[in-house]
């Protein structure tokens, strides 16, 4: 019965730009296409992505709060915007997160862009994934291996459940 209350729904597709700056924050913007299986949970869906900004942005914080006992860094979030577009059977959702704690500087001087044993993405999901950072920055290592590099721009093209990647930068 528990099952059955659960609104039914499936991510068609997910983009995720990071942008990493010199001060280590990132802008991390996500669009997703959520495609509903029934009427009622489509209204359910569309009902609990109308809160506020302020809202959504105190739940993303308590996220991460709860991400710091996994990943023991400081999350912090400078700004929270989102935008929602719905036509049934479809929920479009679009999210920027500027925030700190995804990308680090290391003991060895390394910064690091990297969120251990998390998931980026869930079954079944077309991802595209786009990590841009500083042009004077050079990339040591990125697990797993991307589609491509090309100057300042790492991306990921797949299909399914993938963690984060770790990428490894030195400044030049």
């Amino acid at each position: 019965m528990y099952r059955n209350m659960r609104p039914r729904f499936h991510v068609v597709s997910r983009v995720i730009d990071f942008n990493i700056y010199e001060d280590l924050s990132v802008d991390f913007s996500t669009k997703v296409d959520i495609q509903v299986e029934r009427e009622k949970d489509f209204s359910t869906l569309v009902s609990s992505f109308g809160t506020s900004d302020e809202e959504k942005l105190t739940m993303f914080q308590e996220t991460l709060d709860n991400l710091e006992k996994q990943v023991p860094r400081d999350f912090v979030v400078l700004s929270y915007d989102s935008a929602v577009e719905s036509e049934y059977p479809f929920i479009y959702v679009d999210e920027t997160v500027k925030l700190k704690g995804f990308v680090i500087e290391k003991e060895d001087g390394t910064i690091e862009f990297s969120l251990p044993n998390q998931l980026l993405s869930g079954e079944n999901e077309n991802v595209k994934v786009t990590i841009r950072f500083p042009e004077h920055w050079k990339v040591v290592s990125v697990e797993p291996d991307p589609n491509y590099i090309e100057q300042n721009t790492i991306a990921y093209s797949y299909i399914g459940t993938r963690n984060y990647p770790t990428v490894q930068f030195v400044v030049e």
